[in-house]
């Protein structure tokens, strides 16, 4: 018996092998799924694109490809990592006093992505990260939301392919994730093949702070905005959003 134990606690203590991230820009969307070759490298393994839109026609199209696309892949590795569009997401800096505790900064938050959404507080999805720079009388919190419908439908036509909605995030930060750990830096935008990518997981620049703008709001680092921007920008935030599964 105690041996079993041992067995199912070093199988659950196990990084993961393989991982997926789904993002999308104005035609298509992109899915880039990552191996583990050893304990702190990764690299491309596949390379899809999905035909992407709005009406429910497309909607059938987008889970149809989907489902084509995990063709091999056991039903236990298809998890998703997510990017919206920047035009389905708000983002923003809310000032909060010093003395509000923190416990309390998600309702000011979601507050603040109702109204901008012109929704229900409790018809929206948000996050948000303290500014490490904040001091003084004030707190900045960074934030980012969405309508809820949105997140339920994507994870409906998800489900629907024979995937699962792991997570979603703004692209941004999914980019910045992949342009820290990708080997030679932006410039292997322009001299690698997509497929040819590798990621160092030992980077420690991912700890450096990023800003929760979302793409057409520039954010920092004017070179990834353009990166972004580039024919191998869903590819790059794709990548970063299948990285998560290793930070």
């Amino acid at each position: 018996m105690r041996v079993w134990t041992r067995f199912w606690r070093q199988m659950a203590s196990r990084p993961e092998r393989h991982a997926w991230g789904l993002a999308c820009d104005e035609a298509e969307w992109t899915l880039v799924g990552l191996s583990l070759n050893r304990s702190t490298e990764v690299q491309v393994n596949a390379l899809e694109r999905i035909f992407a839109g709005h009406s429910t026609a497309s909607e059938e199209d987008f889970s149809s490809g989907l489902q084509q696309a995990g063709t091999g892949v056991a039903s236990s590795g298809r998890r998703l990592n997510v990017a919206l569009k920047s035009d389905e997401m708000v983002a923003g800096v809310l000032e909060l006093p010093a003395d509000l505790p923190p416990d309390e900064w998600a309702s000011e938050v979601q507050l603040e992505v109702s109204q901008l959404l012109g929704l229900a507080p409790d018809e929206v999805s948000f996050d948000f990260q303290p500014d490490p720079v904040s001091a003084g009388l004030l707190s900045r919190v960074h934030w980012v939301g969405c309508d809820q419908g949105r997140i339920r439908a994507l994870k409906d036509s998800v489900r629907a392919a024979g995937w699962q909605l792991h997570s979603v995030e703004p692209a941004w930060h999914a980019a910045h994730r992949a342009a820290c750990h990708l080997r030679g830096g932006l410039n292997s935008l322009l001299t690698q093949p997509s497929q040819d990518w590798q990621f160092d997981l030992t980077n420690p620049a991912h700890d450096s702070p990023v800003s929760m703008s979302v793409p057409g709001r520039f954010g920092p680092d004017l070179a990834l905005s353009q990166a972004m921007q580039s024919a191998a920008g869903t590819r790059l935030v794709a990548a970063g959003l299948a990285l998560k599964a290793w930070r």
